[in-house]
């Protein structure tokens, strides 16, 4: 009997001692499994033979020494060794695995892994056999100090160089459906990998409006679609929408547009499509922003989207008003715009364009203010003929190139609207001129198709880009109306009524105007004009010379003012007198 209890002692002890080995086995190899694999850096965008890294990732709660621990690919393994920061892993902590031979020949994650992250290295200048393949998938194999291989992974090679392959979700799960290719360049070599979801992540993933063009102070649809892309539900949030006009990214005063909490009840990668009307902005470009907040966000890069809008002018008062279709060789096409509208237009993202091509504006600070005008060019040396100021002149190298004869010429709206067009001819000048004179509109109020409603420039310098036209006519008057002021006038030098202006205002809207000067004897002195291309209203002086420039007689003089028609015919002759005095 005493055999028999002495036999039954030993076995119970046998069958703890199995038990306790068992459990040691069983804990060691569950703690061994808390590391798995996490990313995978096969194609590097630089210095690749240096450059390749694998990081693991510790879910459990006990620290991991890994010493002895190998990885490598199917047919050679390395051992992870220390490089200067010992080969303890922290719970929930990352681990980047370097080639070997990257201390002393590259730097390039240096900056990038964080203080917290554990660096290691593998005794060996590249991981497995010849370092990770580009053109053929291969396994990762981690295997623990028992020998045992606790995480395997095929890559991808579906990346661009510089893109890793990461897990989403950091589990011992390996297969293909929880990896994919980091869309951070370098990937996240010891934080969070780029695809792993949030437990709580808000976003935006979409922003637009309707219509794509809105008309100014009208009321436009703002289209959001708002994504739960965390694990956790998500019930309600905050949105703010606002113009960002000094483009900060921020809701500054005088920016915002609308603001409210609103209802989401969004599960884990749910979508809500949220729309919402605002309106009352004048005519121009604003950027356009949006941002989500929501207390418990953990990732608060994809909260805001920001679109750039072009509000529409309502007005068709914007018009084309002086074409420079035949300029100076060497020197710049042209045309000018003029606004009649009561707001400033953003010019940015419209078009000109002839009848073969269309050129887009795209300059921001192309605006043309109210009652004001504004220069399209093909080049700069429009600065070398005309003192036009800088702001009110944008180039587009694209600019068409103009027919002297004819052309159709548009102004469109950026969604594409006719806002003026003017189909041109040569005959629309009125006269022959010579090249480097433009055709002026006579009045920006009457109708662009008009071919009277044009005229050759009678400028001295062929045109006034920037300015009002040399042909303006607000009214045509019903008759001539000649005035001499002062009269009389005496041309003695002391600074006092040295000259008289000679003011016309004719019943045409474009002629030519001859003026000569005679005495009492009906002899001609001087002959002040000669067929001087003019517009309906002008000036010209008289100094009390005659031809040879000497100081005439005090007495009466008679001024014969002939205006031509524009095909040199005499239209009106008509005479004033003016008297020279001295005092």
């Amino acid at each position: 009997m005493e055999s028999f209890y002495s036999s039954l002692f030993e076995l119970r002890r046998f069958a703890v001692f199995v038990l306790i080995v068992f459990l040691t086995l069983f804990i060691k190899n569950s703690i061994y499994a808390q590391i798995v694999l996490t990313e995978v850096m096969f194609d590097a965008d630089t210095l690749e033979s240096h450059n390749e890294f694998v990081e693991i990732y510790n879910s459990g709660n006990n620290t991991i020494n890994l010493t002895d621990w190998k990885i490598g690919d199917a047919i050679e393994l390395d051992n992870i060794v220390d490089a200067g920061q010992g080969l303890n892993l922290a719970s929930r902590g990352y681990a980047v695995i370097l080639d070997g031979s990257y201390f002393g020949n590259s730097t390039i994650y240096d900056s990038l892994i964080p203080s917290q992250a554990l660096i290691v290295k593998i005794d060996d200048g590249s991981f497995g056999s010849f370092g990770w393949s580009n053109s053929d998938p291969e396994p990762v194999r981690l295997v623990n100090p028992a020998g045992d291989t606790v995480q395997s992974y095929i890559y991808s090679i579906d990346n661009q160089p510089g893109y890793s392959d990461e897990k989403i979700q950091l589990t011992p799960d390996n297969s293909a459906a929880n990896w994919g290719n980091s869309i951070h360049f370098r990937g996240t070599p010891g934080f969070r990998n780029s695809i792993t979801p949030y437990d709580y992540d808000l976003g935006l993933s979409s922003l637009g409006i309707i219509p794509e063009y809105p008309l100014e102070y009208e009321n436009f649809q703002i289209n959001l679609v708002i994504k739960n892309e965390g694990l956790n539900f998500i019930d309600l949030a905050n949105i703010t929408i606002f113009n960002d006009y000094n483009q900060n990214g921020e809701v500054d005063s005088g920016e915002l547009l609308y603001e409210d909490d609103i209802s989401l009840n969004l599960t884990a990668q749910d979508s809500l499509d949220f729309q919402t009307e605002i309106g009352g902005l004048s005519a121009d470009t604003y950027v356009l922003g949006v941002i989500l907040d929501y207390g418990l966000d953990e990732n608060l890069a994809n909260n805001s989207a920001f679109l750039e809008i072009v509000v529409e002018s309502a007005s068709e008062n914007l018009v084309i008003n002086e074409i420079m279709y035949r300029p100076l060789t060497g020197k710049s096409e042209w045309i000018e715009l003029f606004n009649g509208t009561s707001n400033q237009v953003s010019l940015n993202n419209w078009f000109f364009a002839d009848s073969r091509d269309t050129a887009r504006i795209t300059s921001p600070e192309a605006h043309i203010n109210s009652q004001d005008y504004f220069v399209i060019c093909a080049d700069s040396t429009i600065f070398d003929t005309f003192l036009v100021p800088y702001d009110k002149v944008t180039i587009v190298k694209s600019f068409p190139t103009l027919n002297n004869d004819y052309d159709d010429l548009k102004i469109l709206s950026p969604s594409g609207r006719i806002v003026d067009r003017v189909s041109y001819s040569d005959s629309w000048m009125g006269r022959e001129v010579e090249a480097g004179v433009s055709l002026e509109r006579i009045n920006p109020q009457i109708s662009s198709s008009l071919a009277d409603n044009w005229a050759a420039s009678v400028s001295l310098k062929g045109g006034t880009p920037g300015e009002i036209n040399s042909v303006y006519v607000e009214k045509k008057p019903s008759e001539s109306l000649i005035t001499i002021e002062p009269n009389p006038f005496s041309p003695d030098g002391d600074g006092f009524e040295d000259i008289t202006i000679i003011d016309f205002s004719l019943p045409i809207l474009t002629g030519f105007l001859t003026i000569d000067i005679y005495d009492m004897a009906g002899r001609k002195i001087k002959r002040l004009t000669n067929r001087v291309p003019v517009a309906q209203k002008g000036q010209f002086i008289w100094d009390g010379r005659d031809e040879d420039a000497r100081t005439s007689r005090i007495g009466l003089y008679i001024l014969v003012i002939q205006i031509f028609d524009p095909s040199q015919n005499l239209y009106k002759e008509m005479k004033k007198t003016v008297v020279l005095t001295k005092k």
